[in-house]
């Protein structure tokens, strides 16, 4: 994979896929800008992907509210030249309530919430980078979806729905962008686990007979935002081991 020089703004950069990503692109020399709702958060990722480094800035993002996302995006274009790669990765799954909740039974508060979040915050922070990708004539976007957005997912009708609008969003916005020498595609995790750390590893169903793990999402995610995936756009590539593809009841 090629990355000339390239500087990547990530979305929710202090959770477990965030950081896994952020630690790809700096293997890869790419100058990162890492966005969560707290410095607090943001420091202590910053000191788990190996402390201080010239090629990682953090920055304070909420991109449930369009004041935050567009303060943040002026932060980071006053310090960075430009933006080539963005990583729509802030997402939430879980309500409230830490509940599984049946679509009869789910509050307006919890729908609006998870829309929010992933649907709306997606919309809000390319709209902020986009103008200056245009600008450049050059960009690589990738958003965070989920097997929930192609195959649903019972008890969290939300985020099933926030997700399949991630994938549709993804495929349009390809279409529209192309001629702007811009690739919108779009990665959807199954069941992936917290780190990296080996072990036992639930199979939750996969043909491959395990979970994921946070590197593998960010391998896939760094693929879609090199320099040599010009070709590829519009895209929804699900790394989840097969989950997707069948009810794992044979014995071959």
């Amino acid at each position: 994979m090629k990355f000339d020089q390239r500087i990547a703004v990530i979305t929710g950069g202090a959770g477990n896929i965030g950081k896994a990503i952020a630690r790809k692109f700096l293997a890869q020399k790419v100058t990162v800008v890492l966005t969560d709702l707290s410095m607090d958060r943001l420091r202590q990722s910053a000191a788990d992907l190996g402390g201080d480094s010239a090629s990682l800035l953090l920055c304070e993002m909420d991109v449930t509210k369009l004041e935050s996302v567009q303060k943040a995006a002026r932060k980071i274009f006053e310090v960075c030249p430009q933006v080539d790669i963005l990583d729509n990765n802030a997402g939430v799954w879980d309500h409230p309530n830490q509940k599984v909740n049946a679509f009869a039974e789910t509050p307006e508060e919890y729908w609006e919430w998870i829309l929010a979040v992933n649907l709306s915050g997606t919309f809000r922070v390319t709209q902020a980078f986009l103008p200056a990708m245009i600008r450049q004539r050059y960009g690589r976007i990738i958003n965070l979806g989920s097997i929930a957005g192609e195959v649903g997912l019972p008890g969290h009708c939300d985020y099933a729905a926030a997700k399949g609008g991630v994938i549709m969003m993804t495929k349009t916005l390809a279409m529209e962008l192309a001629k702007d020498n811009i690739t919108v595609n779009c990665v959807s995790p199954g069941m992936i686990k917290p780190d990296d750390t080996p072990g036992i590893v639930p199979n939750n169903g996969t043909w491959v007979g395990r979970s994921g793990f946070p590197s593998e999402v960010a391998e896939a995610i760094a693929f879609f935002a090199a320099d040599d995936a010009g070709f590829i756009t519009g895209v929804d590539c699900p790394v989840d081991g097969g989950r997707t593809l069948g009810p794992h009841n044979c014995n071959f």
